[in-house]
């Protein structure tokens, strides 16, 4: 698997994410240019992730969650953008 393949895979894994904690990033772009930079290094993060397994796992478990997984990498970026 090439690197473009794997960060694709990741940034889809890391948008089921924000999905589930109720993060919108088209949104959070859209109001702020900004966030595009935070987005790309969300999904970088996720690809240095050894917990995509698990990540699956747990999301087939919640269609909806006040929090991400203790071991996320992004919970934090996440749990902030999910605050109303």
């Amino acid at each position: 698997m090439g690197i473009f393949d794997k960060l694709d895979g990741r940034a889809d894994l890391m948008g089921q994410m924000a999905e589930t904690v109720g993060v919108d990033f088209a949104e959070a772009i859209i109001k702020d240019p900004e966030m595009a930079r935070t987005y790309r290094q969300a999904v970088r993060r996720c690809a240095h992730c050894k917990h995509d397994g698990e990540c699956k796992s747990w999301m087939k478990e919640h269609a909806h969650a006040a929090e991400t997984p203790e071991y996320c990498l992004n919970k934090d970026i996440l749990e902030h953008l999910a605050r109303p």
